[in-house]
Parts: C-alpha cells; structure tokens; sequence
C-alpha cells in the first residue's frame, strides 16, 4: 500500500475508492487543468448583434465572414439602417457589395460626386435622409437619379461646397418625385427660380426645414408660398430684394426662425420681420455689415423674440429660449444636451441654430484665409 495515500477496501474488497479526506496532493494535481473548448458561435443572438453594433463596416464584414451563422447575423436589417461612408471610398463596386444589405437603409452620409453616383446603385428604395459633403461637381442628372429613385425621402442635404452645377430644373424633380420631403438644404446655386420653389410649395407640403444658402439669386416673392416652411435660411445669398422679401415672409404662418447672415440685410428689414411675424421666434443676422453699421438700432423691443448679431449676446439669447432661464450657462448647448426633459420644439430650435451658427462661422474662417 502507498504512503501517500490510504485506502478504503470496500466489503467485498473487489472495488477501491479513494478517500477524499485523506487523500494527499500529489505533483498530478499541480499541473494546470487543459481550458474548456468555447463555442464562440453559440452565443446568444442578441448579444452577438451588439457585438456588431460596436464595429465598424470593415470589421461587421470581417467577422460576418467567420461562418455562416455570423454572416447571417452580419446581414440583419438593423444593422444597416444609417450608414456614415465620408471616410471611405465609396463607389459603384462597393455600392454593389453593400446592395444586398440595404434594403431597409433609412441614412446615408457620403462625401464627393463619385459617392453620390454610387448611391443609387445601394437600391435603398425606403430611404428617407440623403447628407453629401464636398458635392461641387454633381450635376442635375446624378440628383435628379437620386431623387427619382428615393421617393419616401425626408431629408436631403448637399453643402457646405458649393453645387454651382446644380439648376432649378433639378430642384423640380425633387419636389415632383419626393412629396414627403421635409427637409432640403442646398449650397451654392446660381440661381433659384420662382418655378423651382412654387414646386416645391405645391408638391411638398411637409416641408419645413429650407435652406438656400450661398446663392446668387433666390426668388424671394416665391418663398412666401412655402407656406409649410418653420425654418429658413438664405444666408449668404448675394442679391436679394428685403422690401420684396418682408413683404412676403412676413406672412408666412408657421415661419419659427430665420437666416440671413451674411447678406445685406438692413435694421428696417430687420425690424418689420420682428415686428410683423407672428410665429418668429429666432432671427439670426452674424456678419450683416449694413445691419452692424446702425449704431443706433436697439434689438431690446423685440419681447418673446430672440435676435443673434454680432452686437447681441448670442448665448443669453439662445438661453432665453429655455422656460427655466435664470442660470444663463454660458455653455447654452451643452446644458441643452444634458436637459433630462427635454421640449421637442425646442430640440428642433436647438439643432438648427447649431447647425446655422457652425455653417456661418465656417464661411467667415474661409473668407479670412490668408
């Protein structure tokens, strides 16, 4: 019998166990115990599909490509309704790899004309938001594509370089073949004609977000027939008729803020636009030389109204808009986005002043460049 370990003999003394108790610990047991085998693709579905969530394109393709359950989940529709393709090189070839898993694409954000070629190949027919960077050389045929091929589209946005190439026909496509259209943000047109906009008052009557920036000439007594329109911008445009325009926009019945920086808007235009506007709640005017030459203009008999100059506290307004304004951060938008009960309305507001004020501050950077 051993010594280092004891015995029990069983009644019969055929069979032996070993006595846990007195068992001593032998150099066997030191040894390190071999892994158990992980079975990696039995995991849960849903925690797989958070795994995704967490990747970028390249990797979803990577690891999709690991067998075929992970390629069946790689390919799940809720994975693929918003894609942000402006750091990569999107073409037609990956627009036809992409295809199969776009059906239910609802966002796409892309950057330059061969990516907005290449959307249309992505056959998202439920998209609803179209954003483009750096689009200067598309032209009226790739956006008229675009727009005949996305008819449930909400929101399309082609800036901040200009779209010269862009005419007022293409404009008429878009109001005819996308009557759901809510948002449209173009740059850089030479010319928007009272027609293109008329097409859009009729057409679109769901459009409340407008912007006509850097324009050469937009037609002003047209845009008082948008009558859907909440928010708009024209800033930048270069020639404009304000006695035509206030006698226009003053009337529009939902119009909630306006832009016009960077024109030439003056205080008497200014004023009658605050005064007579019922429903104006935000007027943004930043680097308006004749309205900034009036030393004498006093923006303070505009109750309820918010005016954002050069000359005006732009976050003491911007807080004015909130029901709880006494604190006035000067830090206005990251209060906003840490506001636990947050007012749609105001949410709205919030997110274009954003967008207006980053866009104007983006073309004063430019045009101080050495």
């Amino acid at each position: 019998m051993s010594r280092r370990v004891r015995q029990r003999v069983e009644e019969k003394g055929k069979n032996k166990v070993d006595s846990p108790s007195d068992r001593v610990i032998g150099d066997e047991d030191l040894a390190p115990k071999a892994e158990e085998y992980v079975d990696w693709t039995s995991l849960p579905y849903d925690s797989v599909l958070h795994l995704f969530t967490r990747l970028s394109y390249r990797d979803r393709a990577s690891l999709a490509s690991t067998c075929t359950t992970w390629r069946s989940l790689g390919a799940s529709s809720c994975l693929w309704t918003s894609l942000d393709l402006r750091v990569h090189k999107f073409d037609l070839s990956m627009a036809a790899s992409l295809a199969t898993r776009c059906a239910n694409l609802q966002k796409v954000r892309f950057r330059g004309v061969d990516s907005a070629d290449a959307i249309i190949n992505l056959r998202a027919r439920n998209l609803l938001e179209i954003s483009g960077d750096y689009c200067r050389k598309i032209t009226d045929a790739t956006l008229s594509m675009i727009a005949a091929r996305h008819e449930a589209l909400e929101s399309l946005q082609l800036g901040p370089d200009f779209c010269e190439r862009i005419t007022s026909d293409a404009i008429r496509v878009i109001a005819f073949c996308c009557p759901r259209l809510k948002k449209l943000r173009l740059s850089g047109m030479k010319d928007v004609s009272s027609e293109a906009i008329e097409s859009l008052a009729k057409h679109c009557p769901q459009l409340s977000d407008l912007g006509f920036l850097d324009c050469l000439n937009i037609n002003e007594e047209a845009l008082g027939k948008v009558v859907s329109v909440r928010y708009l911008s024209v800033a930048g445009t270069a020639n404009m008729n304000w006695k035509v325009a206030t006698d226009n926009w003053e009337k529009l019945p939902k119009l909630t803020a306006l832009d016009v920086s960077r024109t030439s808007i003056d205080h008497i235009a200014v004023s009658r636009l605050m005064k007579s506007s019922q429903s104006l709640r935000v007027l943004c005017a930043l680097n308006c030389p004749f309205l900034e030459e009036d030393k004498s203009f006093s923006s303070n008999g505009f109750k309820g109204k918010v005016l954002l100059a050069q000359f005006t506290d732009t976050f003491d307004g911007i807080a004015s808009l909130f029901a709880d304004n006494s604190k006035k951060p000067k830090d206005i938008f990251s209060y906003w986005r840490d506001l636990t009960s947050k007012d749609k309305s105001i949410d709205e507001i919030m997110r274009w002043i954003e967008w207006i004020i980053s866009h104007t501050l983006l073309r004063i950077a430019e045009s101080n460049l050495p």
